[in-house]
């Protein structure tokens, strides 16, 4: 519990990147909806996640976190 404690979160409802109650919200740079339209798969340049409930987002993934992100 202390690690979920630890992780960002939304002010209003406590909900973490870890939370069913999160989602993520992906941004793709314009070649890669490019690719995605002919059904290739590309890395988003941006993944923040948001909270379903409130609508605030309270979390974005590193540089570093971003390059593994599968």
């Amino acid at each position: 519990m202390s690690q979920s404690s630890s992780l960002p979160h939304c002010d209003s409802c406590g909900t973490d990147r870890k939370s069913p109650l999160s989602r993520e919200v992906k941004t793709y740079g314009n070649w890669a909806w490019f690719l995605i339209l002919f059904g290739i798969s590309s890395k988003p340049t941006t993944v923040a996640f948001q909270c379903s409930q409130c609508g605030q987002i309270f979390d974005r993934l590193s540089p570093e976190e971003l390059e593994h992100y599968v």
